[in-house]
This record gives structure tokens, C-alpha cells and sequence, in this order.
């Protein structure tokens, strides 16, 4: 029975319902050019891949990029949105900030892969109180690959010092399933993330919220304490 000595998270849709806060920041940003606001669940299809891909997206749902577009400067402003927010602590999952004091007090090595960009990442983790959790955090500007490139998950194993047999993903999509089974360890799915068919993602195991990871981790076989 192997020692579970590292625990890597993704961020949006697994730990934090961020959609709200994107879809501001996104409509903001697409004001600025006459378009009309996106929806929950047009936000919640968008995100994925990293910031500016879910931006492209936006503009995509909403007629299609603006004649002579500058990407960078339209990047930019959504970034200024964004950061402009104060976010909501409401928007952690339930038990998530339970669950990391819990693994992390165990000495569990906890680790963030998101496609999100570092700073971003970084953050908002400090602003909800969650950044002293995570010995590593990584996000898709972070390394060289990201997800579903396995090395994205692989960078984060070696900056925590842990071996994939000791090692569990928990995320929420198939960028998930497919970089952590591809670096060779078990994902487990969180099926209240921004997925639909959650069924042919290919996970480990699917829990229902993150207080049912544990059970998971036991199933899977990991030795807890």
C-alpha cells in the first residue's frame, strides 16, 4: 500500500467556483467593445486551457473577433478587470479549505496545476487565505508545456520532491485526467467543476465534493497516515 505523500490540485472547478468572478471580468472587457454579456454556463464553457484561450472563446460566442484586434491590449484589460476584483471566499468549495489544512497538516506536499497564469493563481490563493497550503504553485505560464501535457504535472512533482506512485491529481476536466495520466498517476474527479459528461473523462474515481476525497484516496489504495 503506497504512501500518499503528494496531492496535486487544479484550481478552477475543483477548488474554487471562479466563474463568476471570470464572467465580470470577461463582460467587462467585451463592453468595452459593444458586445453583449455571456451567460453562466457560456462562461463556465469557456473556461479551460488559460485565460487568454477563454477569452478567444468569448469573443468567438459573441460575433467573432473585432476588425484590427490587438489580443495583447484586449489581454490586458481583462487582466485589469480581473485583478480589480475582491474575491469572495464563498467561491472555495465546501470542505475545500478543510481539506487542504487537513493534508497539508498530515505533511501531505500539496501542489497547484492550473492553466491559469502564475500571478493570477497566486493571488487569488493568497486572497482567500489558501496560498500557506501549497508547496509548490504552478500555472500555465509556469513551465515550458500545460495541461494536458503530462510535463505540466510532472514539473510539479519534481518541485515537491514526490514520486508518481505517491502522488494523486485532483481536478475537474479532461486537461486533468489526460497531463496527470500521462505523467503516469491517478486522477480523481470532482464532478461539481465545469465539465458535462463527467462519465467519459476516463478518472480514477469521481467524487461528488471534496469531502469525499479521502474515501477516494482509500479506495485507490493510499496509505493515509
Amino acid at each position: 500500500m503506497p504512501q500518499l505523500k503528494g496531492l496535486i490540485f487544479d484550481l478552477d472547478g475543483t477548488l474554487v467556483d471562479s466563474a463568476p468572478d471570470l464572467r465580470h471580468a470577461l463582460n467587462a472587457t467585451l463592453a468595452g467593445f459593444g458586445r453583449r454579456a455571456l451567460t453562466p454556463d457560456e462562461v463556465k464553457q469557456a473556461i479551460g486551457d488559460g485565460m487568454m484561450p477563454m477569452l478567444n472563446r468569448a469573443f468567438a460566442a459573441t460575433g467573432g473577433e473585432p476588425p484590427h484586434f490587438d489580443s495583447y491590449a484586449c489581454f490586458q484589460t481583462f487582466i485589469n478587470h480581473y485583478r480589480n476584483l475582491k474575491p469572495d471566499a464563498a467561491q472555495i468549495y465546501p470542505e475545500g479549505h478543510e481539506i487542504l489544512k487537513k493534508y497539508h497538516g498530515r505533511g501531505v506536499k500539496i501542489g497547484l496545476c492550473t492553466n491559469k497564469q502564475e500571478a493570477a493563481s497566486v493571488r487569488l490563493l493568497e486572497q482567500l487565505d489558501l496560498a500557506h497550503y501549497f508547496a509548490f504553485i504552478s500555472g500555465g505560464d509556469t513551465f515550458q508545456f500545460h495541461k494536458p501535457h503530462p510535463d505540466h504535472v510532472r514539473g510539479v512533482m519534481r518541485e515537491l520532491g514526490v514520486e508518481k506512485e505517491n502522488c494523486v491529481m485532483v481536478g475537474d476536466g479532461p486537461n486533468d485526467v489526460r497531463a496527470a495520466h500521462g505523467a503516469g498517476i491517478l486522477c480523481i474527479v470532482v464532478t461539481h467543476g465545469y465539465s458535462s459528461d463527467y462519465s467519459e473523462l476516463g478518472a480514477d474515481r469521481l467524487i461528488g465534493g471534496l469531502g469525499d476525497l479521502e474515501r477516494a484516496l482509500g479506495e485507490l489504495g493510499f496509505k493515509l497516515d
